[in-house]
């Protein structure tokens, strides 16, 4: 006779139902996004009558798959840390988006070509929210004690964390002057890495209402000192990527999206991003490092070149004069391995994949090691988007789905929508029921903080995330203790 199942404790019923409850909370703004999409895709398709009903079906395609998992969160379906949702959602910006506003790049292919790449997004996205969901759809008891930070020291800890990272990322300059190469790398890494985490975890307990007001006041400046000194590069991924981090954990805690204040802070990325080519031209080339002090000013000036750029309507030479959804786009690296491909281009079989296991090991112990964008790089001297030396100062993105496609074609992109689905659903499962300052919990953050980067190859992706783990464990193991905690500690 077999034996029955133990029923959910009442506990972890009532937090199951706390969960959903909360998540459902952002499930009006969901629709709110579908309805306001909606009416942009009638208007676009009915002003332009040049655009084909298949672009228009591929492009709703992408879209509806990508926000599958979106909507299988928000209305409490699915549970714990939506790390796939995140991952998928990018799609609908670097796919769908650039299928319905005819991103040039994208509309040099056939109509056919753009189809055929339509439904491959659509198909691997379809294939690996199923695999997530099964991990996900579940509500597991929760452990009995947990290995866990004690919140007010954790809070404590990441505070430093955010400020030590403000000091590193405003004195690289001087920092990459007396270390190596493989210790730079190494000591970057760890501090990118725990700066992720500490950013998530500190917004997800400031939408708690969890914070003191004095760590509130604290992790604000911090934050928006950590944002300002990721952008003097003139890069704005990192400072980009940190924003996204904050609102979206804040929200989680929340349970509610800050619309307006989001839309600001994206106008303010937006002009930013149209004058950083014309800050890039005037500051790249100085050998003197710019000081804080001269922060307000180059950001005035900064903002500036934005603004001339977006009332200028004139087009500036290389990527200034794309927009953000063009410079973001990521799908016409997979119409071009299928149109290679479908010309007899033989495809790699792995070789970029093969490359994984070297860039596992530190720099230091390897001083010859090859960098870590090689499989980047293999594929565009492959594809004839660049030649090796061109490699060496420009980096042209491919995403995962786009090379699984180049080196095992459509199989590929379904061994990798098997490992997405499972990985990220697995994750995802883990941090259910767990604190937030637990190990398991701060692991799914550091995977929630890579979702996001659209244009990684998997040797980049392993490799940031090998040495992100290793440096997690670490600190976890020292600051971390074993504690019985109600599940629902938060």
């Amino acid at each position: 006779m077999l034996k029955q199942l133990p029923a959910l404790t009442q506990n972890n019923l009532q937090a199951k139902i706390n969960s959903r409850k909360s998540q459902r909370q952002l499930l009006p703004f969901f629709w709110i996004i579908i309805i306001a999409y909606t009416a942009f895709v009638f208007s676009k398709v009915y002003f332009n009558k040049t655009i084909s009903l298949e672009d228009v079906f591929g492009s709703l395609a992408i879209s509806a798959a990508s926000l599958l998992s979106v909507y299988l969160w928000c209305a409490g379906k699915a549970f714990g840390m939506p790390i796939f949702p995140i991952f998928s959602v990018t799609y609908f910006w670097t796919s769908a988006l650039p299928l319905l506003l005819e991103s040039p790049g994208v509309f040099k292919y056939s109509n056919s070509e753009r189809f055929f790449a339509s439904m491959t997004v659509t198909g691997f996205l379809l294939l690996s929210t199923l695999i997530w969901y099964q991990f996900v759809k579940r509500f597991p008891q929760p452990k009995a004690y947990y290995r866990t930070i004690e919140i007010h020291k954790g809070e404590n800890i990441f505070l430093g964390v955010l400020f030590i990272s403000n000091l590193f990322t405003i004195f690289i300059p001087y920092i990459s002057l007396y270390l190596d190469g493989g210790t730079f790398s190494i000591i970057r890494g760890a501090i990118l890495g725990l700066s992720a985490i500490a950013t998530f975890a500190m917004s997800y307990r400031f939408g708690k209402g969890k914070l003191s007001q004095i760590n509130k006041i604290l992790y604000l400046v911090l934050l928006t000192a950590n944002i300002i000194s990721s952008a003097i590069g003139f890069l704005l991924i990192g400072s980009l990527s940190l924003f996204l981090i904050a609102i979206i954990s804040y929200s989680i805690g929340k349970n509610k999206f800050p619309v307006i204040f989001a839309v600001i802070i994206f106008s303010l990325f937006a002009v930013l991003h149209t004058g950083k080519a014309s800050m890039r031209q005037l500051y790249w080339h100085q050998t003197i490092a710019i000081q804080p002090w001269q922060y307000p000013a180059i950001f005035g000036e900064w903002f500036d070149f934005g603004l001339k750029g977006l009332f200028s309507q004139k087009e500036e030479s290389g990527n200034s004069g794309q927009s953000i959804i063009e410079r973001s786009s990521v799908i016409q690296q997979l119409l071009l391995t299928q149109s290679s491909t479908k010309l007899g281009q033989p495809l790699l079989y792995g070789s970029t994949y093969s490359i994984i296991p070297q860039l596992l090991i530190p720099r230091i112990f390897n001083p010859n090691k090859i960098i870590s964008h090689e499989g980047t790089t293999i594929l565009n001297v492959y594809y004839g988007r660049q030649t090796r030396e061109d490699t060496l100062t420009t980096t042209i993105g491919w995403g995962l789905l786009a090379e699984a496609y180049a080196n095992f074609g459509l199989l590929g992109c379904g061994l990798l929508a098997c490992i997405c689905g499972a990985v990220y659903g697995y994750i995802g499962l883990i941090s259910i029921n767990a604190p937030v300052f637990s190990d398991r919990y701060l692991l799914a953050i550091l995977f929630f903080s890579y979702a996001f980067q659209t244009e990684l190859t998997a040797g980049v992706y392993v490799a940031a995330l090998f040495q992100s783990s290793v440096t997690l464990f670490i600190f976890l193991f020292f600051l971390t203790k074993v504690q019985k905690i109600e599940a629902t500690e938060n």
